[in-house]
């Protein structure tokens, strides 16, 4: 129910029990700039989103009646939702209503930042019922619908020929997670430069296609950092974000001289969102990233920090594209690919306060971007009901 001392109570529906790190990175950027915006006190309510994914809880009528009877909106939390899983055949969609129910919600439906994540080769089930959710979304007076700025409403343009003013594009949240860097790591060498490097071997089989070719990406990122081993007095933290990226260190580990992977290496622990603030916090005190994930690389712009991005994805391209940094990213299938890397190493480490600066100013531009929707978020809570802002 509505805050009785004026303020906003928002339910927000979260990845809450995942192991994967970025899903705080999502959950605390949104609730963060939320409080900055609506200038109120928010009672947030975090609803956990992959309880009804994996069939704890149903997409039911008692969903419905949580929405309408349980605060003043429901946000839907930026994470990956539109990924054709065939398990989503009453949406098409990780938000997974029943057709039928959808009418019924009275109080405003808010996506915030959701992104896609499928590849070329990969189906996509269940994609009429996909067309049909969101067409009933852009049509409802009490629900917006934004993407994340990665490129996903490019992809259903191109995939699926939905062109819509009425879907707003917002950065990705995880750029404004906030961070504790004020901890202790024991994984850190005080006496060293601390580069992290944070893999990504999710979906695995579509991002690389073959073995052979993740096998030729990881000799190449081994290259590049025996190289950076023997220029510059480097402790190497890997980071996992999330069980895919274990296997990616094991093999990576395997390819690394032994002396190298025993004495000038270590390996971190993964985190849940209660843990992020003091995960980010190693990130804010890393001499350097590389990312190869989308929620190392966003939550290191947006806290200003040294980080060179490995892609392997569309996604992480778009996003750099469209804030103009896509200078600065590697391409993992690239043929020089150790070649580059090696050189945004040492131009990084040489001189981070250039990469510093314009991550300063993209994420500026962002923070704009966010507080502009974030007001068309308050005109449709004052509109349907919820307490007005403070002067």
């Amino acid at each position: 129910m509505s805050r009785r001392d004026g303020g906003l109570s928002l339910i927000h529906l979260i990845n809450g029990r995942s192991a994967n790190v970025g899903n705080g990175a999502l959950t605390e950027g949104t609730e963060a700039v939320l409080n900055e915006d609506l200038a109120q006190p928010i009672e947030w309510q975090r609803e956990a989103w992959d309880d009804y994914t994996f069939g704890i809880k149903p997409f039911n009528r008692d969903f419905v009646s949580l929405i309408n009877d349980g605060a003043d909106a429901m946000l839907v939390g930026g994470a990956v939702a539109i990924n054709g899983r065939e398990f989503y055949g009453d949406a098409g969609m990780r938000f997974n209503l029943p057709r039928a129910l959808w009418s019924e919600i009275r109080k405003p439906l808010i996506f915030y930042g959701i992104s896609y994540r499928h590849w070329d080769e990969q189906p996509y089930h269940h994609q009429d019922q996909l067309l049909r959710t969101l067409d009933h979304i852009l049509q409802r007076d009490n629900m917006l619908l934004a993407l994340r700025n990665d490129g996903t409403r490019e992809w259903l343009a191109t995939k699926f020929g939905i062109a819509d003013d009425r879907i707003h594009v917002i950065p990705d949240p995880g750029v404004f997670v906030p961070a504790d860097a004020t901890g202790t790591y024991d994984d850190f060498e005080p006496d060293r430069l601390n580069v992290l490097l944070a893999f990504n071997d999710e979906d695995s089989a579509y991002r690389y296609r073959t073995p052979e070719r993740r096998d030729a990406v990881l000799r190449g990122i081994v290259e590049a950092v025996e190289r950076m081993f023997t220029r510059w007095d480097v402790n190497l933290v890997l980071v996992p974000h999330y069980f895919d990226d274990l296997r990616m260190i094991a093999d990576f580990i395997d390819m690394c001289q032994a002396p190298l992977a025993h004495q000038r290496m270590i390996s971190t622990e993964l985190a849940r969102i209660c843990g992020s603030r003091r995960f980010y916090g190693r990130y804010c005190q890393a001499d350097l990233i590389i990312s190869m994930r989308v929620h190392s690389m966003s939550p290191s712009i947006g806290l200003g920090l040294p980080m060179v991005p490995l892609v392997t994805q569309n996604r992480m391209t778009d996003f750099l594209d469209g804030i103009g940094l896509a200078d600065l990213q590697v391409d993992a299938f690239a043929a020089d690919m150790a070649d580059q890397l090696t050189a945004a190493i040492d131009r990084t480490l040489a001189d981070p306060n250039a990469v510093r600066r314009r991550f300063t100013a993209a994420r500026a531009e962002m923070r704009e971007q966010t507080r502009r929707f974030n007001g068309t978020v308050a005109s449709l809570l004052a509109a349907n009901g919820a307490p007005e802002q403070r002067p």
